[in-house]
């Protein structure tokens, strides 16, 4: 068992992945026996996280981020909004493609679960896989890899459904989690303002964009999120070339 744990720790990474997709995978397989089985796989990041920091002695830091709730309300409305946002950008660019708008939409009982449910998977996706990355790569290079994992996690789903549906999911997933990536870093990686936005992505489609193609809503606001994606990566990179007024007042100086 040490020789286990001290494995973890020297791979924190690759354990995670391997532990929180082992986890979901196995109770995916299970969802047609019962639908709560699918509920128990959401947590399967969470698991992993909590695995691979008790292992190498970090599970005060996701014990801290699961539980920081004191972020500005300015951030919980971007985190909450910007879904809505993009979702109300589709149905006007689907609209004037062609496809009508139809009313507000609603959400199911259990959509509304899965809003606070995918707390199981925030706690891995934003809480630990984020800032380990992060420490290695840039911000826009850490939202890719995520992107690339949390995409990944979700394939048992998409195994009857054929490589189209698969690679339209992929194509919004990648750069939401580039956007997700911005914005939870600047809530010190809380692990309920990611849930917060990630639950709002989940229904802001249903109640904007009602009855539309799975596929078409995809695709359009996949490109949506990745037009942002590139406005903040952008102004990030602007921002860190922007010389301070120190530095400028070094340079006249000289």
């Amino acid at each position: 068992m040490h020789a286990l744990r001290a494995s973890i720790a020297r791979h924190p990474i690759p354990a995670y992945i391997a532990i929180a997709f082992a986890f979901s995978w196995t109770f995916t397989v299970l969802v047609s026996v019962s639908v709560a089985f699918g509920l128990i796989a959401l947590f399967g990041p969470a698991i992993a996280a909590a695995v691979v920091s008790g292992a190498d002695g970090t599970l005060g830091e996701i014990r801290a981020r699961t539980t920081d709730w004191r972020q500005p309300l300015g951030t919980y409305a971007v985190a909450f909004g910007l879904p809505f946002a993009v979702a109300g950008a589709g149905a006007v660019i689907l609209a004037l493609t062609g496809t009508p708008w139809t009313g507000f939409g609603s959400i199911s009982a259990i959509e509304v679960v899965l809003f606070f449910l995918v707390v199981g998977e925030e706690i891995g996706w934003r809480g630990f896989l984020q800032p380990r990355l992060r420490a290695r790569m840039g911000l826009l290079a850490s939202g890719l890899v995520v992107g690339v994992v949390w995409t990944l996690w979700h394939l048992p789903m998409y195994l009857g459904s054929g490589p189209a549906a698969f690679a339209a999911f992929a194509w919004w997933v990648v750069p939401l989690a580039v956007v997700m990536g911005f914005v939870v870093e600047r809530a010190r990686y809380s692990v309920i303002v990611a849930t917060v936005m990630h639950g709002a992505a989940n229904i802001a489609t249903p109640i904007l964009l009602p009855g539309v193609d799975r596929t078409a809503w995809l695709v359009v606001t996949g490109a949506i999120y990745a037009l942002v994606a590139v406005g903040l990566v952008v102004h990030a990179r602007l921002r860190s070339e922007r010389p301070t007024l120190s530095a400028v007042a070094r340079s006249a100086a000289a």
